[in-house]
């Protein structure tokens, strides 16, 4: 994301692995409710929308948080980790 660089916060493939694991865990809450299966409310079009919605979401958290490393960076209150 910065030449290498370490950034704050967690990585890409995290926060999706995060928001499978609550999307999944919705899905579960949502089919005992409905009385279906969580693989019929995860194909639902208001789990869809919700899943389309949140890739739109942690786009926008990556780039926050390159943004305050950069930041921190600058300021001089954070040291360059390129390992």
């Amino acid at each position: 994301m910065t030449d290498g660089l370490s950034i704050l916060g967690m990585q890409e493939s995290e926060l999706y692995a995060y928001l499978n694991d609550l999307l999944h865990t919705e899905a579960t809450e949502a089919a005992a409710e409905h009385r279906t299966s969580v693989e019929k409310e995860l194909a639902s079009p208001g789990f869809a929308a919700a899943e389309a919605a949140s890739t739109y979401a942690i786009k926008l958290i990556l780039a926050n948080n390159v943004y305050i490393t950069k930041q921190l960076l600058d300021l001089g209150l954070m040291k360059p980790n390129r390992g």
